[in-house]
């Protein structure tokens, strides 16, 4: 069920506890490290961040709440998932461990089923919330880039999501759309387009084969002396769950509202 990459943290001061967690955990393809004191867990982490810690609370040296503080003080719940392991199954006990920062506990002696299943869903947990945290940085990544791009040919962006909600609209967009408080991706777009042709060009949007949609179209522009007519390219394409619109005007005007001052 696991992999060689996946290390796995025991803490355990008990070595009969350790043996069967240890034996448990390599069976099902995990690399499991042991550790029998919370000391020698920290200078673990030192030196590599594994896909989850088992951490026994009854320890000599550090108990393992006051080891879970220090993990935490470095790790958040989102990144390194912490499952206690008690003996007890105390009600104070698991209500602290959790309120300190663990995401689960299990109770000894530990039934093996239930013990590895439950070390998967977390570590799968944790890597479907990493990948989702990289896409993001990818995603704010290219609208960094996307912003600079438009400072040099003024292009009005949209981003939205699946469901419609704006995920990123620049300030071009916004004044095509003479607004300033955004809602959602269509209703900005009626207000550069007119309703009749959004929906338009979302049918043929949803008719077209290629990964990028794009038409020349006439769109009205507001101006401080008035209102014209302006050519502009319209490109829409899915980047994952997401939309993009970019609106690219043609005219000697490419900057809208004050900045045509002159």
């Amino acid at each position: 069920m696991g992999t060689k990459q996946q290390s796995i943290v025991v803490v355990d001061d008990c070595p009969v506890s350790r043996h069967l967690l240890l034996s448990i955990l390599n069976g099902c393809g995990y690399n499991a490290v042991e550790c029998s004191s919370g000391t020698q867990c920290l200078d673990v982490l030192e030196h590599e961040v594994p896909a989850l810690i088992l951490l026994d609370i009854e320890m000599p040296d550090i108990n393992g709440f006051d080891l879970l503080t220090q993990i935490r003080h470095r790790f958040p719940v989102d990144s390194l998932p912490v499952l206690l392991v008690t003996g007890k199954g105390d009600g104070k006990d698991v209500v602290r461990g959790l309120t300190t920062g663990a995401n689960d506990y299990l109770v000894k002696p530990i039934e093996r089923t239930a013990f590895v299943a439950r070390v998967y869903n977390h570590i799968n947990l944790s890597q479907i919330r990493r990948q989702k945290d990289e896409k993001r940085g990818k995603l704010l990544e290219l609208l960094e880039a996307q912003r600079a791009v438009e400072e040099l040919t003024h292009e009005g962006v949209l981003v939205q999501d699946h469901d419609g909600a704006i995920i990123y609209c620049n300030d071009l967009m916004k004044r095509l759309a003479e607004c300033g408080d955004v809602g959602t991706a269509q209703d900005i777009l009626e207000r550069v387009i007119e309703p009749r042709l959004y929906t338009e060009l979302v049918a043929d949007i949803a008719g077209e084969s290629t990964k990028v949609f794009e038409r020349k179209m006439m769109i009205p522009v507001s101006v401080r002396d008035g209102e014209y007519e302006a050519l502009c390219t319209v490109r829409s394409a899915l980047h994952g769950e997401l939309r993009l619109w970019v609106f690219q005007l043609h005219t000697r005007e490419d900057y809208v509202g004050e900045s045509l001052a002159g």
